[in-house]
């Protein structure tokens, strides 16, 4: 099969979760090579702003990212967004009542740089809604419950580091990657059986069911490794090195 996308995730995929982590010379060099035969596209949960650097390191001139684990799509030559669905007001209020009450600290995002904690920023739209805490499993899954009755927003568990424990991503519920990825797959010209999509957390679920070819990381979350086509070794034996290695490059 020739592919024409590749959907990457970020963290745990690309990255190693370490402070400050940036992507092997291996891997760099494969994304590098693998754009010149397909699209290259990053799916993430990260704002723009916590991009630029790897974009600049992977030395992407062109394409798209679907960011803020798909409330926002990008051009990044043009800097245009071609989708947009931030979470309404209403409940960005309910969230936030319900997680301060309940004592879990949160982070709420805008896509800019000086988003702040715990408040909601006048005139700015809220994409996501990010716990702040490292929560064991059963503890993640009770906070979970607390807000998965809203019909209009679509919650997370993501794991960090070993998957031992889990933060919280709230978003609309037509903010998922698999928004992101079939708003950028229809601007991209390709069809679902063209793309390759690699993820390892709770978001990459809709991540990898949006693509024709599903990757789970070595590092990922059992519940993705079960859904996955392949898995590949973990992001710290270069995985996605061996993804391109393996399909596109052959």
């Amino acid at each position: 099969m020739k592919y024409k996308a590749l959907f990457l995730d970020v963290d745990g995929t690309i990255l190693p979760y370490t402070p400050r982590s940036k992507p092997s010379k291996k891997v760099i060099d494969a994304i590098r090579k693998a754009s010149k035969q397909i699209h290259i596209c990053l799916a993430t949960g990260r704002p723009y702003f916590m991009l630029e650097e790897l974009i600049g390191t992977l030395e992407m001139k062109e394409g798209l990212v679907v960011m803020n684990d798909g409330a926002q799509v990008m051009d990044i030559t043009t800097k245009k967004y071609i989708y947009k669905k931030p979470m309404h007001d209403k409940d960005v209020k309910k969230i936030t009542d319900i997680l301060q009450k309940n004592g879990i600290s949160f982070f709420l995002n805008d896509g800019i740089r000086d988003s702040t904690v715990e408040k909601i920023p006048p005139q700015r739209q809220i994409l996501n809604i990010f716990t702040m805490q490292n929560m064991p499993e059963d503890d993640a899954q009770n906070a979970l419950d607390l807000i998965t009755h809203i019909p209009t927003i679509k919650a997370n568990m993501t794991h960090y580091g070993s998957g031992e424990t889990y933060e919280l991503l709230i978003s609309h519920a037509e903010a998922t990657k698999m928004h992101g990825v079939i708003e950028a797959s229809r601007a991209l010209g390709v069809k679902k059986h063209e793309t390759i999509a690699v993820g390892d957390s709770g978001n990459d679920f809709p991540l990898l069911m949006s693509a024709g070819y599903k990757v789970a990381m070595g590092n990922a979350m059992e519940g993705l490794k079960d859904i996955a086509d392949y898995i590949a070794p973990p992001v710290e034996e270069d995985g996605v090195a061996d993804v391109i290695n393996r399909f596109i490059l052959k």
